[in-house]
């Protein structure tokens, strides 16, 4: 088993899409673990609206590939087109940010608000 870590985020709609995809990925990772979330500021101005970020923590035994198209194919179910970052709008990015002790996206990983939550994911609950 390999243990995987998903950076989710939303800015249009963002509990509920964020809320969609915690249904399906549930659903995909039965053991799946959620942050709490976090508001971010855009890093580009483009998006005019605030981020609602989450991360995921989960255990599988698909390989890298296998866990992004899963992913992709949530993005969709969820409402993701290709048009809406042109529109300033993310319905929903979900991010494969680390694959055992891999880090895929280091830029993504290294971000003040995946440090911050990376923190509250890794403490078991008091």
């Amino acid at each position: 088993m390999s243990t995987i870590l998903l950076s989710i985020g939303s800015n249009t709609f963002a509990k509920t899409n964020i809320d969609k995809a915690k249904r399906m990925l549930t659903r995909l990772f039965p053991d799946i673990v959620f942050s709490q979330p976090i508001l971010s500021e855009p890093d580009d101005e483009k998006y005019s609206f605030l981020f609602r970020n989450v991360l995921a923590k989960a255990e599988t035994e698909w390989l890298p590939e296998e866990v992004i198209e899963k992913i992709k194919q949530t993005e969709r179910a969820v409402g993701r087109s290709p048009r809406d970052k042109y529109l300033g709008k993310v319905i929903i990015d979900i991010d494969l940010i680390r694959y055992n002790d891999e880090i895929l996206r280091p830029d993504d990983f290294q971000r003040e608000y995946v440090q911050q939550l990376l923190l509250t994911l890794n403490t078991p609950p008091a």
